[in-house]
This record gives C-alpha cells, structure tokens and sequence, in this order.
C-alpha cells in the first residue's frame, strides 16, 4: 500500500510534466494514432511510477534528482513516439515543458507555501497550474513551431536541454530538497523562509527569461528562413530568366536566318538543287521548333515545352513520355518549380559532357497504383554523392548551389511524396513518387 500511495506521488509529478511537454508538442506534426500513442504514453508513466519510482523515494527523497533526469529523458522520447519530429524537436518541446511546469511549480511555493496565501488545497493547486499552463500554451507555445516542427539545431537544443536541467536541478531540486525538511521541522526562521521564497521567485523569473527568449529566438529564425527561400527563390528565377532569354535569343536569330533563306528561295530556280537545299535546311529549323507538348497538364506543357526546344537546339537527345492529368492535384507554381528545377539540374549535367559525347535527357511520368511517378533521366559522368539521401553539389558555392534538389524535396514533401536518385547503366535517374490526391 505504501509503495502504491508513493507510486501515485510519482505518477502526479509525472502526468504534470508530460501535461507541460503537451501544450509544446500539441503544436507539432503528429505521427498516425497520436490520441492511441498519449493513451499509450500516460500507461508507461503511470507503470513507471509504480515500478520505478519508489525506489528512488527509499534513496533520498522526493525531490530526488535522478528521478526528474529519468522522467525528463522519458519525456522525450514519448514526445519523439507521438509526433513526426526529429529528436531535436522533442528535445525543445520536452526542454519548454520543463521550464513551463517548473514556472507552475515555483509561482504555486511562492504564493501558497509559507507565502502570500498559506491555506493550501488541491482546487488551488490545479488551478493554478493550470492557469499558468493554459499562458503559455497562448502566449509561448503556439508561437514557436514553424510547419510542425522548430527551426532548431543540436546544437540549440543541447543548450537548451542543459539549461533545464541547471535551472531545475539547482534552482528546484537541490534547494527543495536541503530547504524544504528544514521549514517543515519548524526550526527556520523568518530569514530563511524569505530566502527560500526569493530562490523560488530567482527560478520563476529563470523560466519566464528562457521561454521568452526562446520565442524571440524562433522568431528570428523563421525571419532568416524566410530571407533564405526568397533569397533562393530570386536565384532560381534569375537562372530561370537567363535559360528564357537565351532560348528567345536563338529563335530570333533563327527567324533572322529563315527570313534570308526565305528571300533566296523566292529567287531561286523551281527545280534547281540550290531550292532543295534551302528548302531542306528550313525544315530542319522548322523541326527544331516544332516542340508543342500535349500532356494534359498546361503547367507541364509549358515546363516540358521550353526545355524540349532547348534540348533540340543544344542537340541533347530529348524524349518525353508523360500523363500531365496525373499531377492535376498539385498547385501549378509548386509543378512548374519541381519540375523546373529537375530539367535544370539534368541540362546542367548533360552540359558537362564533351562535345563529342552523347547526350540525352529523358522525363516520363505514369500511375502506379495509387501513385503518380515522375522521373527524370540523363547521361551522367562522375561519381554521385550523398548526404541524407540527396546529391551534394560540386560546386564550391554550396549555398546557393544545390537549392534546386532542396526545393524539390520540400515541394514533394509537402504532398506526403519521397524524392530518390541513383546512377543506373551511366544515367543519373530522380524519381519523384506522389501519392494521386483526388
């Protein structure tokens, strides 16, 4: 029985913390089944407790500091098990929910224990946990995710990791646990008691300062994230609009020649070998431009359209096979950007080749099942490296350069669809796999 009453003790401190980390991670990109796996985590806390946390009682007491590391890094883990999120995230929604219950906790001892309003009574505890867990959910917690997840780096949230636990173990645990049996001997004094009291308002204000500057800190974040996209967005329009004009410059040097050609065939002999000539040669160019694409897709059409006519003029061999009505689902900019970038990167490679080298470039899209795959296909020279599954750039700017496969993969991700390559038979092959929205 006694090992039950310590258990629920336990339990009580745990569902606190897990309530914190909740009103963060509500806020995050959610795993499949996310009320069955907070079902499933409340059951391991409330296992854990019974099992575990007496054991931690018999070794000191209740605010033993082993017990809040073990709790904290349990914490996580379930944050991690409900929520798509990189550990990162569930490191920075298990840090802020710490410092928010640790904000309950100091405010309650403050205005309640020996404080302001010494008659104590379970209405006023959970109300005022609650309170201030429903002020920060509004005033901190929403504010901080970008997409479903923070803009957060390990290194961020190791830092702020290490600062709970500084703020909580020192500030918390270690002052209640040499403080707090001292006060309930009725030895203190006055003094004491304040001092006590003034520790617990220093960790109040510890917490509201990280939490603060944690908001701040995201927001600024988003802020340099937002200058990075147009920042990139501006680059790849630029490369967009010299691709365009050089693609114009050649027609109308084009136009220019079949005027002339034009002119000579009007005052050329009917039969004479020069007519056929000139006669041919136009419809070489004639044949060139002759790239009008039919997929079913405006968008594509037009993406597919431009790059085929760059192709041909580049004499880069230029296939197409695709069912544009299979990608109606998808916003036009965010088409046109994907597959822009993809053609881009392929030009990009195939241009590296020797003059004397071949050179082809290949787009096919088709249903599978209950997806639609687009692939795009082209020589390749050289060895493809990775880095979480995407090709690292040559180049020496590496911060511009390679934004295109990144944009992709943001695009793709946001229609739940995976981006791959590979180097197959001397091809570089992206293939791009959408889920068909209806």
């Amino acid at each position: 029985m006694e090992n039950w009453l310590q258990g629920m003790d336990g339990f009580s401190y745990c569902m606190e913390m897990l309530a914190a980390a909740f009103g963060f991670f509500i806020f995050l990109k959610k795993r499949n089944g996310f009320w069955i796996r907070m079902v499933i985590s409340i059951g391991i806390l409330f296992l854990g407790s019974l099992l575990i946390y007496p054991y931690f009682t018999d070794i000191t007491n209740v605010y033993n500091w082993v017990w809040f590391i073990f709790i904290f890094g349990l914490i996580i883990v379930l944050c991690y098990f409900c929520c798509d999120i990189m550990w990162n995230d569930a490191i920075m929604a298990a840090s802020c929910g710490a410092l928010l219950q640790h904000t309950a906790s100091s405010l309650f001892i403050v205005v309640f224990y020996r404080g302001i309003v010494p008659e104590f009574s379970g209405v006023r505890y959970w109300g005022m946990y609650l309170c201030v867990y429903l002020a920060g959910v509004v005033l901190i917690a929403r504010r901080l995710p970008d997409g479903g997840h923070y803009n957060v780096s390990r290194a961020n949230a190791a830092i702020m990791a290490v600062t709970v636990l500084t703020i909580v173990l020192v500030l918390s645990l270690l002052v209640k646990s040499t403080t707090i049996d001292v006060i309930g001997t009725g030895i203190a004094n006055k003094e004491y008691i304040k001092l006590f009291r003034i520790n617990q308002i220093y960790a109040l204000g510890a917490c509201v300062m990280v939490l603060a500057l944690e908001t701040i800190l995201q927001r600024e974040l988003r802020v340099q994230k937002a200058l990075s996209e147009n920042k990139n967005l501006w680059i790849q329009r630029q490369l967009q609009y010299e691709m365009s004009r050089e693609n114009i410059d050649m027609i109308t040097r084009k136009c220019h020649d079949m005027k002339h050609q034009i002119e000579a065939l009007i005052q050329t002999e009917s039969h004479s070998e020069r007519r056929k000539s000139f006669i041919e040669d136009m419809q070489d160019m004639i044949e060139v431009y002759d790239s009008d694409v039919h997929t079913g897709n405006e968008a594509l059409d037009t993406i597919l359209m431009e790059k085929g006519l760059y192709c041909k003029v580049h004499h880069i061999d230029w296939t197409c096979v695709a069912d544009g009505k299979l990608l109606e689902f998808m916003d036009v900019v965010d088409l046109f950007t994907v597959m822009g970038n993809a053609l881009d990167n392929a030009v990009e490679s195939v241009e590296k080749r020797g003059e004397d080298q071949f050179k082809s470039i290949g787009v096919r899209v088709w249903k599978k099942d209950f997806f639609a795959v687009i692939q795009v296909e082209n020589t390749f020279d050289g060895e493809l490296k990775l880095k979480d599954g995407l090709p690292l750039t040559s180049k020496a700017d590496k911060e511009n350069h390679g934004i295109g496969i990144r944009s992709i993969k943001s695009i793709v991700e946001k229609y739940q669809g995976t981006v791959s390559v590979r180097v197959q038979d001397g091809n570089f092959v992206l293939t791009i796999v959408l889920p068909i929205m209806s």
